[in-house]
This record gives C-alpha cells, structure tokens and sequence, in this order.
C-alpha cells in the first residue's frame, strides 16, 4: 500500500513538475548574475527527512528556482525585444536620414551638373562668337586686302594702258614726222621742180 502510494506521489510530483527552461547561449557573453536568485540559493533551506530531504519540499524549491529562471529568462527576451525594436528602430531613422543623405547628395550633384552645363554652354556660346568675330575680321581683312590688290592691279591696268597710249602716240608722232618730213622733201622737190620748169621756159 506505502509503495503504491509513493508511486503515485512521484507520478504526481512528475506531473506537475516543469523542466526548467534553460536560455539560449550566445558564445562570447560575459555570465549575468543574478541577486534575487543567489540569494534565493544562499538562503535555501530543505526540509530532512529520514533519508535525506523531503522530495516534496527539493521539487518545491526547484519549481520555484524554475520558476525564478523562467521570470528573469522572459525578464531578459522582453529586454532583449525592447532592444531589437530599438535597434530596428535606430536602423529604420538611420536608414532614412542615409536615404535622405543620398537624396540630397542626388540633387546637390544633379544642380552641379546642370551648373557644369551651363557653364560649358555659356563657354561654346562665347567660343562661337569669339569665333564667329574673328571669322568676320579675318573676311573683312580678305576683303580689305583683295580690295586694295583689286586697286593696285586696276592702277596697274591703267599705267599700262597710259603707257600704251603714250607709245602709240609717239609711235604715230614718229610716223607723223616721217611723213612730215617726206612732204617737206617732196615739196622741196616739187619747188626744184618748178624751178628747173620755170628756168627752162626762160631760156626758151
């Protein structure tokens, strides 16, 4: 009767018993201590018994050493969430302030671009009228210079041609006299002539 009772008591106590729950170990964590289980330890006393200690009284104090775990083990997930929520939470702000960082950083070199293009469109816009006004200046040079030889070959002509001119009147000057000196000498000639004519009717 005494070993079908104890049977049944240790079926019970093994019932209502709950293993402890023993938290995941991360490598490398320093051990925490904790005061209200050290002194729950220290301060323990079990109950003796005929041969040693009670079980009743070792499965109660266990239950609640389990149970003292059990509330510092979901003290330290709630802190551990609180902590993840905040780290989660710092990560979304810091996320955002990067994304507000690259957005300015986007828009600052976008203004710098379009400022760079200005400027490299202002510089064509002043590179193409420097050149456009040196094109004009090198043509109204041309121009100027074709100009002055277009005079200088006309003044050319024209000294040419008075030089033309000028040997052929000296040339016809020179016929002119020839054949002023031909008549003279044929008038000469024709005054000997009539001379001779004249003496020989005198003679006659």
């Amino acid at each position: 009767m005494e070993m079908q009772e104890k049977e049944q008591q240790e079926k019970q106590d093994s019932i209502e018993y709950t293993p402890l729950e023993v938290p995941e170990v991360v490598p490398g964590v320093t051990a925490v201590d904790f005061p209200e289980i050290s002194d729950y330890l220290k301060n323990m006393k079990l109950k003796g018994s005929l041969f040693g200690f009670q079980k009743e009284d070792v499965y109660e104090k266990m239950q609640k050493l389990n149970s003292m775990y059990q509330a510092r083990a979901q003290q330290m997930r709630d802190q551990a969430r609180g902590q993840l929520k905040q780290m989660k939470k710092q990560y979304q702000e810091e996320q955002q302030e990067l994304k507000e960082e690259l957005a300015e950083e986007r828009n600052r070199l976008t203004e710098e671009l379009a400022k760079e293009r200005e400027e490299l469109l202002k510089q064509a816009e002043q590179e193409r009228d420097k050149a456009r006004q040196q094109f004009e200046q090198e043509r109204d040079e041309l121009r100027k210079q074709m100009e002055e030889e277009l005079e200088q070959a006309r003044v050319q002509i024209r000294r040419e041609l008075t030089e033309q001119q000028q040997e052929e009147a000296d040339r016809r000057n020179r016929e002119l006299s020839m054949v002023r000196e031909e008549l003279d000498r044929l008038v000469e000639r024709l005054h000997m002539l009539k001379n001779k004519v004249k003496t020989a009717a005198g003679e006659e």
